[in-house]
């Protein structure tokens, strides 16, 4: 993996964890569409690498 890559896993597993913790539903809800968008960001990084 690339460099941007490891920074985007870091980037999903601060937000996962900070869903585990006293959120609300919209909260949840926001944190998992950034976590969608990030794993398209990662997707789309390895697009272009090749």
């Amino acid at each position: 993996m690339c460099k941007k890559c490891d920074e985007i896993d870091l980037r999903i597993e601060h937000y996962r964890s900070f869903a585990l913790g006293p959120a609300d539903n919209l909260a949840r809800q926001s944190i998992k569409i950034l976590i969608e968008d990030l794993e398209a960001a990662k997707l789309d990084c390895h697009c272009k690498a090749k």
